[in-house]
């Protein structure tokens, strides 16, 4: 079965099937989440606390089938994308306030902190 999990809300589960591409994916999660389709989405591991914790930086591969880049029957967390001025992407979990949120809030943000340092301080802002 090619489905995965998607946590949301207030500790809300919906189940999306992962044969479809990526682009199909994130359309049907932002529809069933109530999510402006303007807006970018992107999943993260259910695993907080995991060492190398990152987004699945799905909206980078539209086009991709969801089921090569998924553990398939795994739980995943949604989560808003924002780009800073400097062209950081920003993450933000779609959850109510909870101590996971937090701690992956916390874990995201110091990744987003390092791809800052990593981009260096000659970088300008975007226009």
């Amino acid at each position: 079965m090619s489905f995965i999990v998607v946590r949301h809300g207030a500790d809300q589960k919906s189940l999306f099937n992962a044969n479809c591409s990526n682009v199909v994916l994130l359309s049907h999660i932002k529809r069933q989440c109530g999510i402006d389709q303007s807006l970018t989405i992107d999943l993260v591991s259910n695993n907080i606390g995991e060492k190398n914790l990152a987004p699945l930086f799905l909206p980078s591969k539209l086009q991709t089938y969801t089921k090569d880049d998924v553990a398939l029957r795994a739980t995943y967390i949604l989560l808003l994308v924002e780009e800073d001025e400097y062209g950081v992407k920003n993450y933000t979990p779609v959850l109510q306030e909870s101590e996971d949120a937090k701690k992956l809030k916390a874990q995201l943000d110091q990744k987003s902190n390092d791809e800052r340092k990593k981009a260096g301080a000659g970088k300008t802002k975007k226009k």
